[in-house]
């Protein structure tokens, strides 16, 4: 000890440099009290800051730096003896040399506030702190050191556990593996948004989905909760670091806090870097975030390892905001989940627990509730509605005074119905995150919220869901998520609250009742559309519910690929109909779908091709503006398909039945009268008729067609006379075919058909047969020439019955044609008949030679053999219209001839009265045959004679003219006879 005390100074300290390098801390003991006058506290702080490896364990050297801090040195500690070799041999002036280049550590480290500086002992730890880091990276060393020193100062506790304690727990104690812990040095450094974020990295990289337990709520009161407890200490660093090192700008800072209010200064607390990671890392790991909030009670809950009270570290007032922000910061993480997996929901529900315990508020029911058990929408709630879009934007989410995240009794309900309106949805199986449901609700207009609806219901028609119960459990559900439960006398008329509230209800309802109709359920949609169900929502006006049935009918109807109804969409089609047809029994609607499901299901058994080779289908009769021209195309493709007539005129009147024509129209269909129904049937029969006509000449069936224009295309008989009562005057008109032919023409005045295919039979001529002909039968009737040609002049007759009066000159140039065929047939006749008796007479047994004495039939006999065996000709038709003319003009006249002409059968070729004459006996003379064709001349120059004017539209004397020509010709030709 002597040896010490004869040292100088500068040896003194180099002396203490030696003992420090090698770690001899006893020596250290013994040195440093002996010398003090020159080796001062600071200088020995220094030598061991500078020359004490940092590997030395801190137990073996911090009761001697507490010693040299405080200047109290144990006594009875036993002493070593001190060599002084190291420095024996070093003259006072190189030792002098020597400690001016020792260049030894300044106590306080750089981060270390002004005041602080000044505790030798807190600058020494820290510093020997961020040394043994630097240098070693073994942190549990820093604890040793700093740990005993804590009730030293409490900036020296409040640095250690905001510091080295979360750094300790993130690589020794949470993750013992991560070889990537920060430095003590760059941890001060970071700004708090990177240090929140680099002690919540490890929970991120190690979460396990499937574990019970995770760690971010740990790591959030274990981690995050120390590095805040030295908030305060880096706030008021950053406020008063002095003028020296920020001059005016700090000055300027703390101005302008000061004027700053409340809410900014909440703002500026570290823990919303925290809250802004929560809402961040939402949107793509809300179960992250989830679990973090269920497992964490929010700032004030913090573990800061025993070294400081939990519950002090925040006052009253903080504490209370802070908690308010957390709130808002769990509101936020719900609303900014982007991803729409089903386990995210289950997350929402967890968030909504721990929101109701944090509030105080009712806590919600669980998810799997049913749609009448769940909580009505808060009325006070509804002036949430009118938001903007920008609201639900992530970096608005936490702006204060949020009007769907600031917490409070009214958004907690909002947030309640976007979760369960999500699990709703997600049970319809249409998974949607909260916030695209709160989008539905806020930003998407009707149209968008019932496609969405459509979309839905369309999932859930193609699931062969076979329950009713299911469906209606489905139903509810809709009118919930339309209404969140709200009470008819709370809603508006029309719309309602929930997600699907900007749809009428009526449309709603439609789409539900249209998807119970695809899925078949047609007893649960009597049930609940016919009165039969307690439910309570307003169900469907008959008629609209009439309207939608049928529209599905028509929906199964268009979209059929074959018209059999016992096949596919017509199959489902005709059923739907027959489920509700009983329903709606005075319905002309559910008529008009049967008739044309008929004449649809009579179609499918013919072979029908439409252009390009496109096969028919149901919908081609709904596209067409005339579906009865489909049967010209039946009757074209289906060889002898027109010896089905009458299934055809069945078709062809469900189809005028099933009003397709007025569907097609914008305005409201009106209903014929049963009488006008008939009308376009019988029309229709006409029209098909005609075709099947045209089909039968097209294929050389001529008998056929005559059959079917005799038979079917009769002209309506003429009124008959009003029968007589004993005490009634008899009528002084005589009856005529005038008044029931023009109102027939009326009523026929667009049957164009008819009348056309009567003349094309009549103008047909069969490619197969020959006008000459081989018999040599007497009589006309036994040559089938001759027996065609009087079936075509009968057809022309009829054809002139049907025609309108614009067409009467093609018929008659027709007929000319066929009258003048049928005289050169009858002059080959009487001339073949005339060669065959020459023979016969010539080859008779005692015969005269060639001496042949012509017999002469007497004039009489040949007019009446004319008019019994000839066609009617033009000029037999003029000769009746004059008779007929003088029978008008002249009635007692006519009454004396026809007197005449019963007495007697005598006739006077020059009289032209005489032959009209003629002609009324042939007709009216009892046993004789009355040919059709001579009842349809009689009528038709009777009615024209009578007023109705020529044929062609001339006036009345050319006629009477024409028909004197035509009988002074005919005296003439009798008179050379």
């Amino acid at each position: 000890m002597n040896n010490v005390a004869q040292l100088s100074a500068d040896k003194c300290t180099l002396l203490a440099v030696h003992y420090a390098s090698e770690s001899n801390i006893d020596a250290l003991y013994t040195l440093t009290p002996a010398r003090l006058d020159a080796l001062p506290p600071e200088l020995i702080l220094r030598i061991l800051l500078t020359y004490l490896p940092e590997t030395v364990e801190p137990s073996t050297y911090t009761s001697y730096v507490r010693e040299v801090a405080t200047r109290l040195y144990l006594e009875q500690r036993e002493t070593s003896a001190v060599d002084t070799t190291p420095v024996d041999d070093i003259s006072d002036g190189q030792a002098r040399k020597r400690v001016q280049r020792l260049h030894l550590l300044p106590l306080a480290h750089s981060s270390l506030p002004p005041d602080i500086s000044r505790d030798i002992l807190t600058a020494f730890l820290i510093h020997r702190a961020y040394r043994i880091d630097a240098q070693t990276g073994l942190l549990n060393l820093v604890s040793k050191l700093a740990v005993s020193f804590l009730d030293h100062s409490n900036f020296l506790r409040t640095w250690y556990i905001a510091r080295v304690l979360p750094l300790l727990r993130l690589g020794y104690e949470y993750y013992p593996d991560n070889d990537s812990t920060p430095s003590l040095e760059a941890f001060i450094n970071w700004k708090a948004a990177k240090s929140v974020e680099v002690l919540l990295s490890r929970s991120q990289e190690k979460h396990d989905a499937s574990s019970e337990t995770g760690n971010m709520g740990r790591d959030l009161r274990g981690l995050v909760g120390p590095w805040m407890y030295g908030h305060n200490e880096r706030k008021r660093r950053k406020l008063n670091s002095g003028p020296a090192r920020y001059g005016a700008a700090s000055q300027e800072a703390r101005r302008m806090s000061v004027g700053r209010n409340d809410q900014e200064l909440e703002l500026d607390h570290e823990w919303e870097h925290v809250f802004t990671w929560l809402a961040h890392e939402a949107r793509q790991r809300f179960d992250i975030v989830a679990e973090a909030i269920e497992d964490w009670g929010g700032p004030g809950d913090v573990d800061l390892g025993g070294y400081a009270d939990e519950d002090q570290y925040l006052d009253e007032e903080e504490r209370r905001k802070l908690r308010a922000r957390y709130a808002q910061a769990a509101y936020a993480s719900v609303y900014a989940a982007e991803t729409d997996e089903p386990k995210n929901l289950e997350n929402a529900h967890a968030i909504l627990v721990r929101l109701a315990d944090l509030m105080d508020f009712e806590p919600p029911p669980d998810l799997a509730t049913s749609v009448e058990l769940l909580p009505r929408l808060d009325t006070h709630a509804s002036g949430l509605f009118d938001t903007s879009a920008a609201v639900l934007q992530p970096d608005m989410l936490l702006q204060p005074n949020h009007p769907l995240t600031t917490p409070k009794l009214e958004t907690f309900s909002l947030l309640q119905m976007f979760v369960y309106s999500s699990y709703q949805l997600s049970g319809l199986g249409h998974h949607v995150s909260v916030v695209k449901t709160a989008k539905i609700r806020f930003q998407h207009d009707e149209d968008e919220q019932f496609s969405m609806m459509q979309k839905i219901l369309h999932s859930l028609s193609n699931k062969s869901i076979t329950d009713d119960e299911q469906w209606k459990s489905i139903r509810n559900k809709l009118f919930w998520l339309w209404s969140w439960g709200m009470a008819a006398e709370d809603e508006p008329a029309q719309y309602g609250a929930g997600i699907f509230g900007k749809v009428d209800r009526f449309v709603l309802e439609k789409e539900i009742l249209k998807t119970l109709l695809y899925a078949g359920r047609y007893s649960l949609v009597v049930e609940i559309y016919d009165g039969v169900s307690e439910d309570h929502h307003n169900r469907l006006p008959p008629a609209e519910t009439e309207e939608v049935i049928l529209a599905s009918v028509m929906h199964f109807y268009d979209n059929a690929s074959n018209g059999n109804r016992t096949r596919g969409g017509m199959r489902k089609a005709s059923d739907i109909l027959a489920a509700f047809q009983p329903y709606f029994p005075g319905s002309a609607a559910f008529r008009r779908c049967e008739a044309l499901l008929a004449a649809t299901h009579g179609l499918s058994f013919y072979s029908l091709t439409l252009q390009h080779g496109v096969p028919f289908q149901p919908v081609d009769i709904r596209v067409r503006n005339d579906p009865v021209s489909l049967l010209k195309r039946v009757l074209e493709q289906n060889p002898r398909s027109y010896t089905k007539l009458d299934d055809l005129i069945s078709i062809g009147q469900n189809l005028v039945a099933s009003g397709i024509t007025e569907m097609k129209q914008d305005c409201p269909i009106i209903e014929p009268s049963q009488e006008e129904m008939e009308q376009q049937k019988r029309a229709a029969e006409r029209r098909i008729t005609g075709m099947a006509i045209e089909a039968a000449l097209a294929e050389d069936d001529f008998e056929t067609a005559y059959s079917y224009v005799v038979n079917r295309l009769n002209p309506p008989s003429p009124s008959a006379p009003a029968p007589q009562t004993p005490g009634s005057r008899p009528s002084s008109r005589k009856p005529s075919l005038r008044s029931g032919f023009s109102s027939y023409r009326r009523r026929e005045e667009e049957d164009d058909i008819s009348w056309r295919a009567a003349l094309q039979a009549g103008r047909y001529r069969s490619p197969n047969a020959s006008l000459s002909s081989s018999h040599t039968s007497i009589t006309s009737t036994g040559r089938p020439d001759l027996r065609r040609l009087e079936q075509r002049m009968e057809l022309l007759s009829q054809a002139l019955l049907l025609a309108p009066p614009s067409a009467l000159p093609e018929v008659l140039a027709v007929w000319r044609r066929c009258e003048e065929e049928m005289t050169t047939l009858l002059a080959q006749e009487a001339e073949e008949e005339q060669r065959h008796n020459d023979r016969a007479d010539r080859r008779i047994p005692g015969g005269f030679g060639d001496t042949y004495i012509p017999v002469i039939q007497p004039r009489r006999e040949m007019g009446r053999g004319a008019v019994e065996e000839a066609p009617m000709a033009l000029f037999d038709v003029a000769r009746g219209a004059a008779a007929a003319f003088g029978r008008s003009a002249f009635p007692l006249r006519g009454a004396a001839r026809e007197a005449g002409g019963q007495q007697g059968h005598s006739r006077n070729v020059s009289s032209p009265t005489s032959d009209t004459e003629s002609i009324g006996a042939g007709s009216d003379g009892e046993g004789q045959r009355v040919r059709k064709r001579d009842l349809v001349a009689n009528a038709v120059t009777g009615g024209l004679a009578s007023g109705l004017g020529w044929v062609l539209g001339t006036r009345t004397f050319p006629l009477i003219d024409f028909a004197r020509l035509r009988v002074s010709s005919i005296r003439g030709s009798a008179n050379c006879m």
